[in-house]
């Protein structure tokens, strides 16, 4: 297909797949008409979707496919669209991050919070994830009906990250309701709660600046946010207008995807119960078993969008200059092409490598860490409450219709018994 006989067809309307209880076969269908697509999202933006794994790779990392700021802007304008209220709110936020940046200004953001997160880090941190987690199953310890969202996966979620970057306990649950609605395209308060976000990060690192011991390294301090604040006192690698939308980005994005990941583990172990006894009877399967729910309904169904800076060629497809691309990652961890069976859950998959945290220079900085809080919090939640199940069928779920596939609410009875 090529890029004439493409815009000689009119954009397909699709609708917000994260709000779906079962979106896959919305993907297929999709996917049918050729692994590149113009699309039409559900609040306007008309993009070009990839469902195909090796042309997703190709794309995620050609440096013609642009994250940059300047890029994106292009793209809006073309379509007369403003940011926040066509789906990045990350993005399109003022200053530099990792969501809006390219190389080589790109890789001089991430060096700064690699040491943060990278495996070792990661690793000193599992007596405090392993705590978090206990807490938390004890606090749903002698209750049976529950909303496994707001009694479980947001605690840890938001809480570990909050821990990791330095947010004070106090403001934790107005940042849970300021960063919810900023994520929700169409919210008709999203503006107004993206501002008071951002004022209140802006807040947030200038105390951690004031507070900074001068003769302490940045990859010593106590906390993300006092470690980029030093590196800005330090050496001038980062304007204010940096460190407070890296804040931004590392915040949101840092806890969601985490509920998301530990909450469709628990949906899929529901409807799934020989897997679920197949973990239980051996806890060795667990990096296994998050990899797959990673890959058979992880919690980033579509990359965020991206913009080409010129025109493009992929399978056979040429997208021109200032077009939006968007990965369907969901539909190509289905790509049976690269997994057998592709639609079955199995923890025990022989695991090819999957795209549930993207690829290439945008890959998820944060893997080690959410890999980790969701191993802990299913083997310490499996413990606890082996017969749990959720109430309602279907009815149980309800999805939050962010630009993150996470449940709003899972109801269920921790002791197996119908409602």
């Amino acid at each position: 297909m090529n890029d004439k006989s493409i815009h000689a067809t009119a954009a397909v309307r699709v609708p917000n797949f994260e709000a779906m209880l079962d979106p896959y076969p919305e993907y297929a269908a999709l996917a049918a008409g050729g692994p590149v697509r113009v699309l039409k999202s559900h609040v306007g933006v008309t993009y070009y979707g990839i469902f195909d794994a090796d042309l997703a790779r190709q794309a995620l990392r050609d440096p013609r496919v642009s994250k940059s700021a300047a890029a994106m802007q292009t793209a809006l304008d073309r379509q007369g669209l403003e940011a926040a209220s066509a789906g990045f709110p990350i993005s399109s936020v003022k200053g530099s991050n990792l969501l809006n940046t390219d190389p080589p200004q790109h890789t001089r953001l991430r060096q700064l919070v690699n040491l943060s997160f990278s495996a070792r880090r990661i690793e000193l941190l599992r007596e405090q994830v392993e705590r978090l987690v206990a807490e938390v199953v004890d606090k749903l310890r002698g209750q049976d009906q529950v909303d496994l969202v707001s009694g479980f996966t947001y605690p840890i979620g938001l809480t570990m990250i909050c821990n990791v970057l330095g947010v004070p306990s106090a403001d934790r649950g107005e940042f849970r309701h300021l960063a919810t609605q900023s994520m929700t395209p169409g919210a008709a308060n999203q503006a107004e709660c993206k501002g008071r976000l951002l004022q209140y990060l802006a807040g947030l690192v200038a105390a951690k600046r004031e507070a900074i011991d001068p003769d302490v390294p940045p990859d010593e301090q106590p906390d993300v946010l006092s470690a980029m604040s030093a590196s800005r006192l330090a050496s001038d690698v980062l304007t204010d207008e940096e460190l407070v939308s890296m804040s931004f980005l590392l915040l949101i994005a840092g806890h969601e995807t985490t509920v998301g990941l530990i909450g469709n583990a628990l949906i899929l172990l529901d409807r799934h119960i020989d897997q679920r006894h197949r973990l239980i009877a051996d806890a060795s399967l667990l990096p296994k078993a998050v990899d797959e729910v990673a890959r058979f309904d992880g919690p980033v169904h579509q990359t965020t969008m991206r913009a080409t800076l010129e025109d493009v060629e992929l399978g056979g497809t040429v997208i021109p200059a200032g077009n939006f691309v968007r990965v369907f990652l969901a539909h190509c961890n289905r790509d049976p092409k690269v997994y057998a069976d592709p639609d079955r859950f199995d923890i025990g998959r022989a695991q090819a490598p999957n795209l549930a945290f993207g690829h290439g220079p945008h890959f998820c900085l944060g893997s080690f860490l959410a890999k980790l809080e969701a191993q802990t919090a299913i083997r310490r939640f499996l413990e606890a409450f082996p017969d749990y199940r959720l109430a309602g069928g279907g009815d149980a779920i309800e999805w939050a219709g962010t630009v993150v596939r996470a449940a709003s609410r899972i109801s269920a009875s921790l002791s197996g018994r119908p409602t």
